[in-house]
């Protein structure tokens, strides 16, 4: 029987050191995300510029400055998807100090299971806020990316007209 209860705690410490993992893994990906929106606003933001002083150039066709504010409503646009992206939201980290208190007497095995339960639920809960973040990241990549195309069609246009 011994043996049998070293096997479960070992298990349920596998168990605990698994979603430990996954709600790490969940943290840094919220974590990665809002660090790279932060980097492609700076850069981003200084297409906006040159765009602007591009559709204002003397020798710039009327067709085309027209054209270039398209690209130039893409990359406010998608700043204002990556700005979504670094919003502060509320995420749940699993176990947490209040909870301390009410598992000191707790044996090892509720206690393990508990942790996997909290885990489980902060993973859980944590979820529509990662997915929507990445679905916010994802778009405002996409639409940098069709405004730089367009911006640099417009320009090697401009530049043969």
């Amino acid at each position: 029987m011994n043996n049998d209860n070293s096997d479960i705690l070992k298990n349920l410490e596998f168990l605990v050191t698994k979603s430990r993992e996954l709600r790490q893994e969940q943290l840094n990906s919220y974590e990665g995300a809002n660090s790279k929106a932060g980097i492609l606003i700076s850069i981003s933001s200084l297409l906006i510029p040159i765009a602007l002083s591009f559709i204002s150039s003397a020798n710039t066709t009327l067709y085309i400055k027209i054209l270039t504010i398209f690209p130039t409503a893409l990359m406010i646009l998608a700043l204002i998807y990556l700005l979504k992206v670094l919003l502060p939201k509320e995420l749940d980290h699993g176990f947490n100090f209040d909870q301390f208190e009410g598992q000191i007497d707790k044996p090892a095995k509720d206690l393990l299971l508990f942790e996997i339960g909290a885990n489980r639920s902060s993973y859980r809960l944590n979820v529509p806020i990662v997915n929507a973040q990445n679905k916010h990241f994802k778009f405002g990549v996409k639409l940098i990316f069709c405004s730089a195309l367009i911006l640099f069609i417009l320009v090697t246009v401009s530049l043969f007209v």
